[in-house]
């Protein structure tokens, strides 16, 4: 009798999971990537020193997230009747390679889905940063990425993720088109965390706001300082694919005179051929006033393709042009050409060559991630040298 009084009791105590698991539907996710980098050579601005700190000679790296930053996710959506759906998603990053395990939180929102299309708030992925991701062959990833030069030309670098936001899309509204607007009261967010033309101090991990930028609006900037609106259109059908998004970011100012205000805006677009995919992709960043403009003037481009050469194995090309085109500044170009092969559907391995080159004034060098801008040294991972390579291998799951 009291083993049947003990199964009743454990019965009971799991009914509430139980029932849980069948309202929603929980997924865990998540990517784990290794491998080497090589970057060495010099602007030419400079010297030999130039911005990277005095360093000469090449640096070799054993680096992880170089093709894709490690990651553990949970997504996850409820019914709740009527067409209408809870949704949620956890993204936390973590460190493959050294003691750090968790050191981030990627992205974190919550929203409904239904006839209506989407709505969520919370920490989101950046709009121009994931457009521009969306056309480079490499995704913002590895030395051949494109977001980092685009954010060194126009000295905003490249907001990955923001804070404190609110997004919707629409339902398709007729065969792959789409609509989305965004808006967040802080793209900076406390303390300088989460915003594009922050950078990080490696050793002491204080993250400061560019020079130019903390020089303009003559203060520390903080959660609410930094408000910015996005409106996009989004036509996905098929073998085509348009982006034309325009953003508006202001900068609050503490001394006189006007906010600090920048108009963005982006052209994406590729064509799957199925012998490959071509891309290409245009923005331009400029201030609202003199102010302004002393900050952030600049546009860029890139052209890339994507060929499949087997079922396991592709290769990739870009090239990257951009300009500051601030007095005294100049141009950044970049090419790169890699590939991967394929194991299966969630293991890879991948390999990738870039070059830079500066004109004028300018200073950029190679990155590994496209939210690190070109002309920060940030340490390990930061920008160095104008020629290098990675391999790596990846696993997701």
């Amino acid at each position: 009798m009291s083993k049947k009084l003990l199964a009743a009791a454990i019965a009971a105590a799991l009914a509430p999971a139980a029932v849980m698991a069948e309202s929603s539907n929980v997924t865990i996710y998540g990517r784990i990537d290794y491998g080497f980098v090589s970057r060495g050579g010099t602007d030419g601005t400079n010297g030999a020193t130039d911005e990277r700190g005095g360093r000469t000679g090449r640096l070799n790296e054993m680096e992880d997230g170089i093709a894709g930053g490690n990651r553990l996710g949970f997504r996850g959506k409820e019914d709740l009747g009527n067409g209408l759906k809870a949704i949620f998603e956890i993204e936390m990053g973590f460190a493959g390679d050294t003691n750090a395990t968790f050191n981030s939180n990627r992205h974190s929102w919550v929203g409904l889905e239904g006839a209506f299309g989407t709505v969520l708030g919370g920490r989101v992925d950046g709009a121009r940063y994931s457009f521009v991701g969306q056309y480079d062959p490499f995704k913002n990833q590895t030395v051949g990425n494109a977001a980092s030069v685009f954010g060194a030309t126009s000295n905003l670098g490249q907001a990955d993720r923001a804070d404190n936001a609110i997004v919707y899309i629409t339902p398709e509204l007729a065969p792959g088109l789409k609509f989305l607007a965004a808006y967040t009261t802080s793209l900076l967010g406390e303390e300088g965390r989460g915003f594009d033309g922050a950078s990080r101090n490696a050793s002491t991990g204080v993250v400061t706001t560019s020079s130019a930028v903390a020089a303009a609006v003559g203060q520390d900037i903080e959660t609410g300082d930094t408000p910015l609106y996005a409106i996009a259109a989004l036509y996905n059908n098929g073998p085509i694919s348009l982006t034309l998004d325009y953003e508006n970011l202001q900068i609050k100012r503490a001394n006189s005179g006007n906010d600090l205000e920048f108009d963005l805006w982006v052209v994406g677009a590729s064509y799957d051929f199925g012998v490959a995919k071509l891309s290409a992709y245009y923005e331009n960043v400029e201030g609202d006033d003199s102010a302004s403009k002393a900050v952030s003037n600049s546009d860029g481009w890139l052209i890339g393709v994507t060929a499949p050469v087997t079922a396991n194995i592709a290769l990739k090309a870009s090239y990257v042009s951009a300009e500051d085109k601030r007095a005294g500044a100049g141009d950044c170009d970049k090419w790169a050409f890699g590939g991967e092969y394929t194991f299966s559907k969630r293991t890879m391995m991948y390999a990738t060559y870039a070059r830079l080159s500066n004109d004028r004034s300018m200073s950029c060098a190679l990155t590994t991630a496209g939210n690190r801008r070109a002309d920060v040294t940030t340490g390990s991972g930061g920008a160095y040298g104008d020629s290098g390579f990675n391999l790596g291998i990846a696993h997701t799951f």
